[in-house]
């Protein structure tokens, strides 16, 4: 599966969870007293709310100009460097201020935005055409639906499309050699969601495929249409470049529960790391070779790095990736597994790499509290602590209650 660098770093700190509905809107909460504040309201339902830090290395021009909001107590931040930053930029409320007012012209702007959007549908099954037609065209966006390659090549030069979603069988000429006959699709880099009722890998495949002619493919969904997934496609255009500057402006660190640091979580091109480097294999360069060059550049030793693993590595069926975590196994550095859905238990990993920690994610947390010892995942957690693996929960601003994680055998936090 090909990763970009935006959804390395969604996978690194998302803003949303994928087990969770989707939220065009994220309330960003910068300190304490504002999240609490925010805790206590009903906030509407297309509010996603997260609690975070101010970091100096954050872009404050237009940072929350869409898509979300920041609120702050300014009595938290009377001695930062960066107050005036927040007194003085779009979308940063102080919490006497009208916040509430800003989530909802946010969304308003969000409503907006999709209306004036037009999808290009090609489908050639007459059902599936008009039903996949009126699902996009709830969604609040202009769907134009074609079921052949002469209208749709017609379509695309009238102009004005924002989207195409394309499935890959159809009947007359298949998808890929469709859009390989259009050079001109590449040069004008037009977003393409692929389509399928093929499993997964067959489609993965033909994303690749295309992505590595030149298409701006981004992202290839499996049949029925996903309208969560759709959405968050659409969120990432409508944001641009202001999604991975939230996301990069968010620092990751292991700790214990006492609050040692253990390791920062970043990518090959965060700024120098303070502590040990954990870096997510996803995205990582082949040859291990090139990731050792690397570390001598940060005056960093293999003993010093630890690889997270996620299952989108597919890392026991990718020979590439496998050799380059089993060498720098090899050479002493520690393995990793990044756990953030019950959906996909990976125990053939947990038997055959030497790992020595586990990062759970948010969207499992409410699982293991209440946890049946005979379900599928209270047997994975039994097998982590029968191989003596260390538990850490993803919660970067300490806001679970220590006591009961501790007491069920986790290590710390990140």
């Amino acid at each position: 599966m090909i990763i970009t660098d935006e959804e390395l770093l969604a996978l690194l700190d998302s803003e949303e969870h994928e087990s969770a509905g989707f939220c065009p809107i994220v309330l960003y909460a910068l300190d304490r007293t504002s999240y609490e504040l925010a805790s206590t309201m009903t906030l509407p339902s297309y509010v996603t709310l997260i609690r975070t830090q101010p970091d100096a290395c954050w872009q404050w021009q237009g940072l929350f100009a869409a898509g979300a909001i920041a609120l702050y107590d300014p009595g938290a931040h009377q001695q930062a460097d960066y107050l005036p930053q927040l007194q003085q930029h779009e979308g940063i409320y102080a919490i006497g201020e009208d916040w509430q007012g800003g989530l909802v012209a946010s969304y308003r702007d969000w409503c907006n935005w999709l209306a004036a959007r037009k999808i290009l549908l090609l489908e050639d099954h007459p059902f599936q055409g008009v039903q996949m037609q009126q699902t996009i065209a709830a969604l609040g966006l202009s769907c134009q639906w074609v079921q052949d390659e002469t209208t749709c090549l017609a379509a695309l030069e009238a102009g004005d499309i924002s989207l195409l979603v394309c499935d890959l069988s159809l009947v007359e000429q298949d998808a890929i050699s469709l859009l390989m006959s259009q050079p001109q699709l590449q040069e004008a880099g037009l977003p393409i969601v692929l389509l399928s009722a093929h499993e997964q890998t067959l489609i993965d495949g033909a994303r690749r495929l295309l992505h590595d002619a030149g298409f701006n493919i981004l992202a290839a969904l499996a049949k029925p249409l996903d309208c969560d997934a759709l959405l968050r496609l659409l969120r990432g255009l409508y944001l641009g470049p202001l999604r991975q500057q939230r996301l990069s402006g968010q620092r990751r660190t292991i700790r214990l529960w006492q609050g040692a640091v253990l390791g920062q979580l970043g990518l090959l091109s965060s700024p120098g790391f303070q502590h040990p480097v954990w870096l997510a294999v996803t995205g990582l360069p082949s040859r291990w070779e090139a990731l050792k060059e690397w570390l001598a550049e940060q005056s960093r030793t293999p003993s010093e790095l630890t690889l997270l693993i996620h299952r989108r590595d597919h890392l026991l069926s990718n020979a590439d990736r496998f050799a380059l975590v089993l060498q720098a196994s090899l050479a002493g550095s520690k393995l990793a597994l990044l756990l953030d859905s019950s959906q996909h238990l990976p125990f053939d990993l947990l038997e055959r790499l030497p790992l020595q920690a586990v990062l759970l994610g948010q969207g499992i947390l409410p699982e293991l509290d209440a946890l049946p010892p005979d379900s599928l995942l209270g047997r994975f957690m039994t097998r982590i602590g029968e191989l003596g693996i260390t538990i850490y929960l993803d919660d970067p601003y300490n806001l679970l209650d220590v006591e009961v994680w501790r007491d069920r055998g986790i290590a710390g936090r990140w």
